[in-house]
């Protein structure tokens, strides 16, 4: 029986590391080729195969050169950062509030903010444009980190309520004993508690101002803060071809930010995960 068993466990465990092995595959082929046609002559970009005959820095230089793509990457990381910590300030203490404190209407506000993830968003696209022109805010960045916040915050206030929630009631309490006001306790016992979330929806925060493309498509001009992906687009389809090794080179330029936070942001990320699994 014992024998049995060790098979079975066998199996199951060669069949996860199968599983494993072609869900990395899927990943690793599209972006070991993207990677090798960045470095292909315009020549060799259709021709079906893995190394170029000859390798190329011509498109390299088209994008950094001619195109500046070096700017748009900087202009998606200041919009995703800065969309973050304004998520970050705006978010946290509501999320604290709607999990912590008692308050007439606090579940129907919570779900009428949370609600706003069913929303199509390119319903806003129009008015939104409007009244950003009539503020002062079209064309510029505050402009976009306020406009990333319609996808932020409902999504950041549901993830953090849930966890202020589940944290043990006392602990407010026991902080006031020691002298604390209602502000200490938050910011010297809940916050310390809360930072593997906290850096989790920094993360997610930032990604989505990172990669967001219809309002930085649409309250942007090619003279203003216009973002990465923006530019990604207009290279794909705004010209009479396509230059696909520059879309390449591109792509690899505009991929490996996130990854190299994420790199960074793992332990968070895996406290989170482990925090709503308990």
């Amino acid at each position: 029986m014992a024998y049995l068993n060790d098979r079975s466990s066998f199996g199951h465990k060669l069949l996860g590391y199968a599983g494993l092995l072609l869900v990395l595959l899927l990943v690793l082929i599209p972006y070991t080729y993207i990677l090798f046609s960045a470095f292909k002559p315009p020549g060799e970009i259709f021709e079906v195969k893995w190394f170029p005959e000859e390798w190329s820095l011509d498109a390299w230089r088209y994008t950094l050169e001619s195109v500046q793509f070096q700017k748009y990457i900087l202009n998606s990381f200041i919009g995703g950062l800065g969309a973050s910590f304004i998520a970050l300030i705006i978010a946290v203490p509501g999320a604290y509030i709607f999990g912590r404190k008692q308050f007439w209407g606090k579940e129907v506000f919570f779900y009428t903010i949370t609600l706003a993830l069913l929303f199509p968003f390119v319903l806003l696209v129009v008015p939104m444009t409007i009244l950003w022109i009539k503020l002062g805010l079209y064309d510029t960045m505050p402009g976009l980190w306020l406009a990333y916040q319609v996808f932020i915050i409902p999504f950041a206030l549901w993830i953090l309520r849930g966890y202020f929630a589940e944290l043990p009631p006392f602990l407010e309490e026991c902080a006031m004993v020691y002298g604390c006001t209602h502000f200490q306790a938050f910011y010297r016992v809940m916050l310390p508690l809360a930072k593997p979330v906290i850096v989790s929806l920094l993360f997610i925060a930032f990604l989505i101002g990172w990669s967001d493309f219809l309002f930085s498509n649409m309250l942007t001009t090619g003279e203003g803060p216009r973002t990465a992906s923006v530019v990604l687009y207009v290279t794909a389809v705004g010209g009479e071809r396509v230059e696909w090794e520059v879309l390449m080179v591109m792509t690899l330029m505009a991929g490996i930010p996130p990854v190299i936070l994420y790199i960074l942001a793992q332990r968070q990320l895996m406290q989170t995960f482990a925090v709503k699994k308990r």
